[in-house]
């Protein structure tokens, strides 16, 4: 276990090492695009009936609006606590995972003894099904991670998209969070297109949906397959749900909260309450 943890943090920090200094360089460029970007965006859709709509929803000024800089102060300071807090979240879940992979048999033998004993096999099916599961899973997010970062930057090289480098970087690490994760990733470089040419701005969405439907329809439902794939409809309301009552870590670990999810209602209920056999696979999922 040590020799994998140190084993994995000097790949992190040989690949963080290799890519800090263009990535850096691109980050500042970024942040100062952005603002660029949004005033920009903000001129081009002013004067239009939905473009001032938008801008009266969007209520800029009231950020310091009647409190003045204290309420811009409150808010930079909300934004601060919750960025702490998000990392905080971060290191626990690293922490729990380092813990449970010491020593898994240990919890597992504690969480068995919860049960019957009679219910004792299943519950040890049960919970070897859901580790397989939780694993096809993370399997199938990385390799989406990868092909997605790697399709997006060859097509924002193709079309001449600004900081092509980071943007792709930025879609295919929020490709662990499936569905929501890259739309969030693709709006930066939505904004930096539209700044350098309304067209432009088009062909990105157009990229994104197309790497998005590649991605997420053929290659990664193939490494998935039998495993985690997971419905669509059924992720996003899990999203939804976690996202109200956790925040960004709860959006994050939907997905592999609804694969468990899953497995439990399949063994518990469907086939040790209902007694039922799991339905028999289709055509796609047995190639």
């Amino acid at each position: 276990m040590l020799i994998v943890a140190v084993l994995v943090v000097a790949a992190l920090g040989l690949a963080v090492w290799a890519a800090a200094g263009p990535l850096a360089e691109q980050a500042t460029q970024l942040a100062q695009s952005l603002p660029k970007s949004l005033e920009a965006l903000r001129g081009r859709i002013a004067g239009t009936a939905w473009g001032d709509w938008l801008l009266r929803q969007a209520a800029p000024g009231q950020l310091i609006g009647s409190g003045g800089v204290e309420n811009a102060a409150a808010t930079a300071a909300k934004a601060a606590g919750s960025t702490l807090g998000g990392l905080g979240n971060l290191v626990l879940v690293v922490l729990l995972a380092l813990y449970l992979a010491v020593q898994p048999g240990g919890y597992l033998s504690g969480l068995r003894s919860l049960f019957d004993p009679r219910l004792d096999g299943r519950v040890q099916e049960t919970l070897a099904e859901a580790g397989h599961t939780l694993r096809g899973w993370l399997l199938g997010q990385a390799f989406a991670m990868v092909v997605a970062g790697t399709l997006t930057f060859l097509g924002f090289w193709a079309l001449g998209v600004p900081l092509a480098g980071l943007l792709a970087t930025i879609i295919g690490l929020l490709n662990f969070i499936p569905v929501l994760g890259p739309v969030i990733g693709g709006v930066p470089a939505v904004l930096l297109a539209m700044t350098e040419d309304p067209m432009l701005g088009l062909w990105v969405v157009g990229l994104i949906v197309a790497v998005q439907t590649v991605e997420g329809n053929f290659l990664t439902p193939m490494v998935q397959a039998r495993t985690a794939d997971l419905p669509p409809a059924l992720l996003l309301i899990v999203q939804v749900l976690t996202g109200a009552l956790f925040g960004l870590l709860g959006v994050a670990l939907a997905a592999p909260l609804s694969a468990l999810g899953m497995v439990v209602v399949k063994k518990a209920y469907v086939e040790g309450w209902l007694e039922r056999e799991p339905p028999a696979p289709t055509s796609t999922e047995a190639k």
